[in-house]
């Protein structure tokens, strides 16, 4: 067995289009149930689905976020990258509404 660091379940750039999936989905959720608490069965089915889109096994993905704190330097550089998406998302769409 290794004792050596941990290695990313997934590759960088795309956990950052999971996350950018994933945030758009949370924060519809805080719309749509009034920021109420939902049951976990909604949460595994909706991080399921963004997972499933993106060809990325649910546990991957999971492992991989619980990796990512333990490495917060690391979580803020993916995190950085998924903001930037989201907001170069937001002036594109702005720019095709006018």
């Amino acid at each position: 067995m290794s004792c050596g660091p941990e290695q990313p379940k997934l590759e960088q750039k795309k956990m950052v289009s999971v996350l950018c999936d994933v945030m758009v989905m949370e924060a519809g959720h805080q719309v749509k149930y009034n920021y109420g608490i939902l049951p976990d069965s909604i949460w595994v089915r909706d991080y399921s689905f963004i997972c499933k889109k993106h060809d990325v096994k649910y546990e991957d993905f999971k492992a991989e976020m619980l990796r990512l704190k333990t490495h917060p330097a690391e979580f803020d550089v993916v995190m950085e990258q998924v903001i930037t998406q989201l907001q170069l998302a937001e002036m594109n769409a702005r720019k095709g509404g006018k």
